[in-house]
């Protein structure tokens, strides 16, 4: 398995519950991949509370960030996954199930997480095809902008 890394940033949400920042989204239909970390850095001084939760459909992205073989910590070969990050949205993914993890930032341009997923036993949070790991705000606050890297094995 290769080990690829995808960044951009994201723009503010609306105050909705739920809403997403930025999504990692696979679409392949039958390759699983491994997401081994996420981070994301807010960009302003407002207080917010990002989460990581699944989504189940990619929504309407206006931003996409795509990788390419520069991406691979190799540089040998590019993701065949053909993942994607998506950062901003006309139409919001679908959230699946409870949040895995949540945050409460202060209001501190700087202020985020470094989350590693990979574990004993497992190379990281698996992404089904079709599916995502998704930035979102779990209560009805502003999830403000910031910059987000996603971290993953192929």
């Amino acid at each position: 398995m290769g080990l690829n890394s995808v960044g951009g940033r994201s723009v503010a949400t609306a105050a909705t519950a739920d809403n997403v920042g930025a999504a990692f989204w696979n679409p392949h239909s039958t390759k699983r991949i491994w997401v081994t970390e996420v981070a994301w850095c807010k960009t302003v001084t407002t207080v917010d509370n990002p989460g990581l939760i699944r989504i189940s459909t990619r929504g309407t992205q206006t931003l996409t960030f795509t990788p390419d073989i520069d991406n691979a910590w190799e540089r040998d070969v590019d993701h065949p996954s053909g993942a994607v990050l998506d950062a901003t949205y006309s139409a919001q993914p679908t959230v699946q199930g409870p949040y895995l993890w949540r945050w409460n930032l202060p209001a501190a341009i700087g202020s985020g997480f470094i989350k590693s997923l990979s574990g004993p036993g497992t190379p990281g949070l698996c992404i089904p095809p079709g599916t995502g790991l998704a930035i979102a705000t779990p209560v009805a606050v502003v999830l403000q902008p910031g910059d987000v890297s996603f971290t993953w094995l192929e």
